[in-house]
C-alpha cells in the first residue's frame, strides 16, 4: 500500500478549484481561475514582475550559463518577455525536464520541456466544460468523474498481449475526454486549445565539421549544469548514447556516480556489463553494478502502480532493485531522447507515402485505435519543414509518450530524472546533420563529438555484436508479423 506522503510521488494537478484529498500537497494560486497543487517532492517556483508571472514546475538548465538556478532563468525568461522577445524561441536552449505556466493577464499558456518528459494531461474542454491539467490522466478523470473509454481499453489491453513496451498513440489516454499533450505545443488554459509551434523554420543543414563545436559545448553544459544541481548517477552501457555522454563529463568526470543495471538474465560477460567495468577502471572512475532482483515490496509496488495508470509491470522490480540501491539519494541519468536523431523508423523506399497504416506497422500497433489516433497526428502534422517526418514522429510519440510515461515510472524510485539530450536546440542542431552521418553503422556524429569531448573514452568498443543483435531483432519482428497474421 502507497503511503499518503509517497502516493503519486512528484506529480501535479492544476484546476479550477483544489481536489479533495491533498491537503499536504503545496497549493500556488495561478492567474486568477487556476489552482496549481504538487507533490511536496516536486519543485514549484513561481517569479512575478507585474504583469507578467512565470511558473515552473519542475527544474529547468541553461547550459549556457551552468550556476544558474530556477529563479535565476525565470528572471531572465520575463525579462527576455518584456523585452518582447518570442516565447517559444526563449525557451529553446534550455534543458531540464519542466513544465512552464506563463501568465501576462491576457492569456495563460502551458508549455513542456522539449520531448515532454514532464508529461502533462489535459482535459478537452469541448467535452467537459471545464479544464484540468496533471501529470497523469487518473486524476482528471477523479476530479471530472470520467470513464475508462472502451476502445482505449480494448486497444492498450490488446498492445499489453504483444509487447511489454505498450505506449499511447497520438495524443490519446485511457479515457476519451483527456489528452496527452504532445512535445512541440502549447496549451491556452482560456480556451482550452492546443497550438502547435514548431517547426516553423526550414531545415537548417549543416556540415558536420560546422555542428560539432555547438553540439559539444551543449552537451558540456547540460551535464555541469545538472551536476552543479544533483548527485548525478550516469547509466552506462556498451552502447552510443551513455558513451557519448560520459565524454561530455570530462570536466566534471570525478564528481559523479556511474552504474549499470545487471538483469537476472544477464552474465557477467555480457557486452552491457563487461564493457562499460573496462572502461571505466581504464579511466580510473568508479562503477555501481546494481543487480536487478525480482522481490517487490507491498509499500513500493503501491507507489509504482499508483503513479500512472497502465505501468509497464516489467519495470517494477528493476526500479525496486534501484531503489534499494541508492535510496533515491541520486539523480539518474539515461541517453534517452537521443534516439530521435539516429534515424529510428525509416522508409523501406524514400519515396513511401508516409501514412497511418506505415506507422501503425512501424510501430508494432496495428489495431483501429492506433490508426485513429496516428492518422490525427499527421493531419496535425502538417508541414514539417524540411525535417524528416518520420524524427518528427520519434519525437513526439515514441519519445513523448513511451518514454515520458517511462519517467513517471522511474519518479518512484529516483529522486529526479535527468536526461542531457532533452533539450530542443540540441535536437535541432543534431538534426542538421545529413543522416547517414547520424545512423547506423558507423554513427560518424556520434565518433567525432567524443572525439573533441574525450577521446579517451573511445578506448573500449560501442556495441560490438549490434550486427547481430540487429539480425536476430528483425527476425524477431517478422515473427511477431506473421503470429499477428496467422491470428487474423
Amino acid at each position: 500500500m502507497a503511503t499518503p506522503s509517497e502516493r503519486y510521488r512528484m506529480q501535479f494537478i492544476l484546476g479550477p478549484r483544489i481536489p479533495a484529498g491533498f491537503s499536504d500537497w503545496q497549493q500556488l494560486g495561478v492567474g486568477e481561475t487556476f489552482h496549481l497543487i504538487a507533490h511536496s517532492d516536486l519543485n514549484v517556483e513561481q517569479v512575478e514582475r507585474d504583469p507578467v508571472s512565470i511558473t515552473v514546475i519542475g527544474y529547468l538548465l541553461d547550459p549556457r550559463h551552468p550556476h544558474a538556478s530556477n529563479a535565476d532563468i525565470l528572471d531572465k525568461l520575463i525579462t527576455s518577455i518584456e523585452q518582447g522577445g518570442d516565447l517559444f524561441e526563449i525557451v529553446a536552449p534550455l534543458g531540464g525536464r519542466w513544465v512552464l505556466l506563463v501568465n501576462d493577464r491576457q492569456s495563460t499558456r502551458l508549455l513542456g520541456d522539449a520531448t515532454g518528459l514532464r508529461q502533462v494531461f489535459y482535459a478537452d474542454k469541448r467535452q467537459t466544460g471545464e479544464l484540468w491539467c496533471a501529470s497523469q490522466p487518473g486524476h482528471i478523470a477523479k476530479a471530472l468523474n470520467l470513464e475508462m473509454d472502451p476502445d482505449a481499453l480494448d486497444f492498450i489491453e490488446w498492445f499489453q498481449s504483444q509487447s511489454p513496451e505498450s505506449w499511447w498513440p497520438g495524443d490519446s489516454s485511457p479515457y476519451r475526454e483527456v489528452r496527452r499533450l504532445l512535445p512541440n505545443r502549447y496549451l491556452e488554459l482560456q480556451t482550452g486549445e492546443v497550438h502547435r509551434f514548431w517547426p516553423r523554420e526550414s531545415f537548417p543543414g549543416r556540415s558536420l565539421d560546422d555542428a560539432v563545436g555547438g553540439i559539444a559545448e551543449t552537451l558540456t553544459g547540460m551535464m555541469q549544469s545538472a551536476a552543479n544541481r544533483f548527485d548525478l548517477a550516469v547509466a552506462m552501457s556498451a552502447g552510443w548514447d551513455s558513451r557519448l555522454m560520459l565524454a561530455a563529463c570530462q570536466p566534471i568526470a570525478r564528481e559523479l556516480s556511474y552504474y549499470t543495471a545487471r538483469r537476472p538474465d544477464m552474465a557477467w560477460t555480457h557486452m552491457d556489463v563487461r564493457i562499460p567495468e573496462r572502461l571505466l577502471v581504464k579511466l580510473e572512475l568508479p562503477h555501481d553494478i546494481i543487480e536487478h532482483g525480482t522481490e517487490v515490496t507491498p509499500e513500493f509496488a503501491g507507489v509504482f502502480n499508483s503513479n500512472m495508470p497502465f505501468a509497464h509491470p516489467t519495470r517494477l522490480a528493476p526500479l525496486q532493485s534501484e531503489l534499494n540501491y541508492y535510496g533515491r539519494k541520486k539523480v539518474g541519468v539515461t541517453g534517452n531522447v537521443s534516439e530521435v536523431v539516429r534515424c529510428y523508423y525509416r522508409r523501406p523506399e524514400p519515396t513511401q507515402t508516409i501514412t497511418a497504416e506505415y506507422l501503425m506497422t512501424a510501430t508494432g500497433m496495428e489495431h483501429p485505435f492506433a490508426r485513429k489516433y496516428f492518422a490525427a497526428w499527421l493531419d496535425d502534422a502538417g508541414d514539417p519543414h524540411g525535417y524528416n517526418m518520420l524524427d518528427l514522429f520519434y519525437w513526439e510519440q515514441r519519445t513523448g509518450s513511451w518514454f515520458a510515461h517511462n519517467c513517471l515510472e522511474f519518479d518512484a524510485a529516483w529522486q529526479e530524472i535527468f536526461i542531457p539530450f532533452n533539450n530542443r536546440q540540441l535536437l535541432v542542431d543534431m538534426l542538421a546533420v545529413d543522416e547517414d552521418l547520424r545512423k547506423a553503422p558507423d554513427f560518424e556524429l556520434y565518433r567525432q563529438l567524443m572525439l573533441a569531448l574525450w577521446p579517451e573514452v573511445l578506448c573500449e568498443p560501442i556495441n560490438p555484436t549490434a550486427k547481430r543483435k540487429g539480425i536476430r531483432r528483425y527476425l524477431r519482428a517478422i515473427a511477431r508479423r506473421v503470429r499477428r497474421l496467422v491470428r487474423r
